[in-house]
């Protein structure tokens, strides 16, 4: 019995730290931004090598460098456009919650529809290559501001 409440004893800490680390993760993501990448290369390697790609980049933050405008006259619309800077031009989704962060980029920190931000680096989470739609592209949702 002394054996395994030892075991446990040395388990404990362990777990806690790993918990703890799990928290810190969780909380620094914004901090931890992924490295900003083109938009171009990632479509591009989809259409070279779909496996590949989808290991490397489906279900992974992917940031990018650019300007964003919101899309649609509606107060709160979570859909934006993106042009980058190599040119790309895309869709994006930023939550509603994360859209504050976004004001400082606008002029008179208003996302007045199809109004291009000033430059950023925002991230986004890639869903999946859209390999049937008419533009093949990633599916970027969740995007939210990196600086």
């Amino acid at each position: 019995m002394q054996a395994i409440a030892g075991r446990l004893a040395a388990f404990l800490p362990a777990l806690s730290m790993l918990a703890a680390a799990a928290l810190w993760h969780g909380g620094a993501q914004a901090d931890d931004a992924a490295p900003v990448q083109s938009y171009n290369d990632i479509v591009n390697a989809y259409k070279a090598n779909p496996q590949h790609a989808g290991t490397t980049y489906t279900q992974k933050r992917l940031a990018f460098s650019g300007r964003v405008m919101r899309m649609g006259s509606e107060a709160g619309g979570t859909y934006f456009g993106a042009v980058t800077d190599d040119g790309a031009q895309f869709d994006t989704h930023f939550e509603v919650g994360d859209q504050e962060a976004l004001k400082p980029k606008f002029k008179d920190q208003k996302m007045a529809p199809f109004q291009l931000s000033s430059n950023l680096v925002f991230e986004c989470l890639n869903e999946g290559f859209l390999a049937t739609a008419l533009v093949p592209s990633p599916k970027l949702t969740h995007c939210r501001l990196v600086k």
